[in-house]
């Protein structure tokens, strides 16, 4: 055995180097001293592999591994000293160690422990404190003696890290350092027959029965509760509560829970079945993090809702969103954190009242239902016509137009007698066209625009009897006016049927008469439903014609009388004012219809015109 201190160099591999001297006795009891934890004796073992890992674990340990002085080395980190002799264990520098940082934990709660609080009287060790926190207070619940220890319980964070700055920082009276350690912890509680009547006792003093609210604020800082621990964030014990409150006050309308540390509150969905009459409830300065978290108390019908001081109220930077999307859950709610909301748009009705039957049309003022008719019968007789240039009459001379196609499915893109090649080109569905400049380039301005727009549409007949209509606004300044309808393409092979949605604004024009100022429409496909219903409410096909037979070219007398019958048959007009709408109309007999309904709409053709 060589020398103590003594014994000639040896070449250490890389893998066995140590940082101490290996030159110690075998007889050596002493051992390096870890903090519990440090070392796994599972099997007896060490549960680290080499020294190496022992090293990294020292790097992280709190445990000072000496305090007094001795030969210093240069090497940085933990490291082993050799006394007299080359003993282990002998004293090192005592070196720095980073400060240790409080961490707010998710429980609201704190527990403070003094270790050798017993020595000092409770307020003296309460004084101390709170002249160290000052200006802060705080309130020590569950004070008590745990051995030579003081325990005690605080429930605010900002509280628990002052108290944990104040760690050995305090001299007291006898030059003792007041050690305080903080741990994010709350009271063991059991929920026996006594706690409940203490509890019910409490809440007795606290209900209002002239308006039958019941406030329950910081319900576990109550005075008569400063024996146990009565926090209602912790679900038993809010549950107990809510059993004992169901129990004597079962017709409650107004529940106060604020400030009581509420964090998770999916239990508090038994509200809507214990209490049928709540109305006002208060969940204010808790820590609930978000809306959604209301959800189990949906099915409260509450009309005035406190939440004031949560984290969720701030993860709204705009405040009318926060008030739609807290009255969606709440949808009777006429007061939010302590503001008289406006009235919610919409309608309230009760579930057992019937709605009324459905109609194929919707008039807001029955009085436009002879112009509804009249117009639809002018313009589309002109639309189905073999020209649309009459229709310039029709627009505003600043109208605008916009059409928009899409398919009903993918399997009608597939089939040619479904596909809407003559619409999509010029869609203008704004989902698919987001750039500006081709929105612009795709709404029609002006009425010859827009008559030329409509021109390039396949040729058409509708079926006006089978149209949806309704008139949504009925004013002397504005029409507005929408129907759905199906009509089919003439002069397509096999003479498919379209769906169509449209919207006129109409307004009256310069002439005295009315005008479209505005004309969306919307084409796809048709359904099965719309395709067996259309054209049969008295609106037939035009039966084929026959095989031409060689027939006199009729005159332009001949057929300037059989304009002027049609034009008495449908106007109700004797021959003589029906022959002068004609000629002032250039014999077009479409112009000629649309100009007498136009004029007869607003009383403006003289009873005479109607004596046969």
């Amino acid at each position: 055995m060589p020398k103590r201190g003594g014994g000639r160099s040896r070449n250490w591999k890389d893998s066995e180097h140590f940082e101490h001297d290996d030159r110690v006795p075998t007889t050596n009891t002493r051992r390096v001293s870890f903090k519990p934890g440090a070392l796994n004796k599972q099997s007896g073992k060490n549960r680290f592999r080499n020294w190496n890992d022992a090293k990294l674990q020292l790097l992280d340990d709190d445990i000072d591994m000496g305090a007094n002085g001795g030969q210093s080395q240069k090497r940085k980190g933990p490291q082993f000293f050799r006394g007299r002799g080359g003993r282990l264990n002998s004293p090192g520098p005592r070196m720095d160690r980073p400060k240790k940082k409080f961490i707010a934990g998710l429980l609201p709660w704190y527990q403070i422990i003094i270790p050798y609080g017993a020595k000092h009287e409770k307020d003296v060790i309460l004084r101390s404190l709170l002249s160290f926190i000052s200006p802060e207070i705080f309130i020590p619940h569950y004070y008590k003696l745990n051995g030579n220890a003081a325990v005690f319980y605080v429930d605010d964070v900002k509280v628990a890290e002052k108290l944990f700055n104040a760690d050995r920082k305090i001299s007291m009276p006898d030059g003792y350092k007041l050690a305080v350690i903080v741990r994010n912890a709350v009271p063991n509680v059991a929920i026996n027959a006594e706690m409940k009547e203490k509890m019910k006792l409490a809440m007795a003093k606290r209900y209002n029965a002239s308006t039958k609210a019941l406030d329950l604020t910081k319900f576990h800082a109550d005075p008569d509760l400063a024996d146990i621990f009565c926090a209602l964030f912790r679900p038993m014990i809010m549950l107990a509560a809510i059993d004992i409150i169901a129990e004597n006050i079962p017709d409650l309308e107004a529940l106060n829970l604020n400030d009581n540390k509420l964090y998770g509150i999916e239990h508090l969905k038994i509200l809507s079945t214990k209490f049928k009459n709540l109305k006002i409830l208060y969940l204010g300065d808790n820590r609930i993090p978000y809306l959604g978290s209301l959800d189990p108390m949906k099915q409260l019908q509450l009309v005035e809702l406190y939440l004031k001081g949560n984290p969720l109220v701030n993860r709204f930077s705009d405040h009318e969103i926060y008030v739609s999307d807290v009255r969606k859950k709440f949808p009777k709610l006429v007061r939010l954190d302590g503001v008289e909301l406006p009235p919610a748009i919409g309608f309230d009705v009760s579930e057992d009242v019937a709605l009324p039957p459905r109609q194929q049309s919707f008039l807001v003022d029955p009085a436009g239902q002879d112009l509804v008719r009249e117009f639809l019968t002018q313009y589309f007789a002109i639309y189905d016509s073999d020209s649309r240039q009459p229709l310039l009459e029709a627009y505003h001379e600043h109208a605008t137009m916009s059409m928009a196609a899409n398919y009903l499915s993918n399997d009608n893109r597939n089939s040619p007698a479904t596909r809407l090649n003559s619409y999509i080109s010029n869609s203008r569905n704004i989902l698919r066209i987001t750039e500006r400049e081709y929105r612009r380039r795709y709404m029609k301005t002006g009425r010859l625009q827009v008559v030329s727009f409509l021109s390039e549409f396949p040729k058409t007949l509708h079926d006006l009897m089978g149209f949806a209509v309704d008139l949504l606004v009925f004013t002397p300044a504005m029409i507005v006016l929408t129907m759905n309808g199906v009509f089919k393409e003439t002069n397509t092979n096999g003479n498919p049927t379209r769906s169509f949605h449209r919207t006129f604004v109409i307004v009256p024009n310069t002439t005295g008469g009315f005008s479209i100022i505005n004309d969306m429409l919307y084409i796809t496909n048709t359904t099965k439903e719309q395709e067996e219903k259309a054209f049969g409410s008295g609106v037939a096909e035009a039966p084929p014609a026959p095989a031409p037979t060689p027939t006199p070219t009729p005159s332009a007398d001949d057929s300037h009388k059989m304009m002027i019958g049609l034009l008495c048959q449908q106007t109700g007009m004797n021959e003589h004012w029906s022959m002068n709408c004609l000629q002032e109309t250039g014999w077009d007999l479409q112009r000629a219809l649309f100009i007498f309904n136009q004029l007869h709409s607003e009383g403006k053709i003289p009873p005479e015109a109607f004596v046969k």
